[in-house]
């Protein structure tokens, strides 16, 4: 008597993981980015109240 499995053994998709990455770092990116211009922008504002 053999058994036999149910299952096909599944095969991971390296790519999808890789793209989740990939877009959770150009998202860190763009939070960066807007965190400083908008230093920049509080910076030039000050600078025209008091100059």
């Amino acid at each position: 008597m053999t058994t036999t499995s149910l299952h096909e053994p599944v095969e991971h998709d390296t790519a999808g993981i890789g793209a989740v990455v990939a877009a959770g770092v150009i998202l860190i990116g763009f939070a960066i980015g807007a965190a400083f211009a908008l230093a920049q922008l509080v910076d030039l504002a000050s600078w025209v109240t008091q100059g």
